[in-house]
């Protein structure tokens, strides 16, 4: 009875995260489909200026909802040579600052209105053509996502009383640093910050973390999905890695900037709502925009030392396994 009572919870939990995921993704690729071309182009468009190449990173990101496929098509992109380095960090700055987009929607509770954007995505599904269909394709993405956020916080609320459940959370809420590692690792394994700012809100929602703990997980999340950019970059040529290290380097570098006036940001995010799930997602968004203005204000200097970083080679070759990293960005 006793492993009943412990297996129960984590399968809901479990199913909860696959639900999320998977609309997610299917959101993402519904959306991509339909803007995944014409932003490549825009982006070719729009590189002379650090401000609209950051527009355009943040305007994409929030339609398709997914950072790390921006970011791996600006590796691409980048690879290419159709886009140069300074314009690839600005559009990467832009996608960090257009995912927190994700959270917002996730912080009010939507769930229960998940039926509507199921029906009409069938609707648009059986009657419509090609692009019609993507976009049914990214509603129904989107409901199963409210449901699998609605599975994630019926499944949180009996975990809260298992030991090891409440020393994950006891540690994420020791300190800022152990949150951030806390939740860098949860996004490096599930490969999705949006996710993990699914769970943090679920939590948020069941009582079961405070705004610090919060936040500092959301914070390790930015910094934990660069995973997939890293490795589509790192096994490209020598301007797709700069671009890669340039999204790890710019969420560490955030992290930094706003570690000294982050009781400032809390005391803004706590006075900004009335409820804890939309003070984190106001407080990720200032995170991220904080960030986000220093750093363009700093991007040539920036740009030097990612430069600095990732070096010309002389034997090796441009691109590292060519077909492999070609499989691995399409993939992602």
């Amino acid at each position: 009875m006793l492993k009943r009572v412990i297996f129960m919870p984590a399968v809901r939990l479990c199913c909860g995260l696959l639900l999320f995921i998977a609309g997610l993704r299917l959101l993402a690729s519904g959306l991509e489909a339909l803007w995944g071309t014409a932003f490549a182009d825009v982006l070719q468009r729009l590189t002379g200026s650090r401000l609209t190449a950051f527009c355009s990173g943040l305007c994409f990101t929030a339609l398709t909802q997914s950072s790390s496929l921006t970011t791996v098509l600006v590796v691409g992109l980048t690879d290419a040579g159709l886009l140069p380095l300074q314009a690839a960090i600005a559009v990467i700055i832009g996608a960090n600052v257009g995912t927190t987009v994700t959270g917002q929607l996730l912080s009010f509770n939507l769930a229960d209105y998940a039926l509507l954007p199921a029906a009409l995505g069938l609707l648009l599904l059986a009657c419509g053509g090609q692009k019609t269909r993507l976009a049914g394709r990214a509603l129904i993405g989107f409901a199963v996502l409210l449901w699998g956020m609605k599975l994630l916080a019926a499944a949180v609320i009996p975990l809260q009383e298992r030991n090891w459940f409440a020393a994950v959370l006891a540690l994420a809420a020791r300190s800022l640093l152990s949150g951030i590692v806390v939740g860098a690792a949860a996004a490096a394994i599930v490969q999705s910050s949006s996710a993990v700012a699914g769970i943090t809100l679920s939590l948020a929602r069941a009582g079961v973390l405070n705004l610090p703990a919060g936040v500092a997980i959301m914070m390790g999340a930015d910094i934990g999905t660069c995973t997939d950019t890293l490795l589509a970059g790192f096994l490209s040529g020598k301007t797709a890695r700069q671009a890669a290290l340039a999204h790890l380097l710019f969420n560490v570098c955030s992290v930094i900037l706003v570690w000294p006036v982050l009781p400032i940001l809390l005391r803004l995010a706590a006075a900004s709502a009335n409820s804890l799930p939309r003070q984190l997602a106001n407080a990720h968004t200032l995170y991220n925009l904080w960030g986000a203005c220093i750093m363009l204000f700093l991007l040539k200097p920036f740009q030097t030392m990612v430069e600095s970083f990732v070096r010309t080679e002389k034997l090796v070759k441009k691109r590292i396994f060519p077909p492999f990293s070609e499989i691995i960005r399409r993939w992602l």
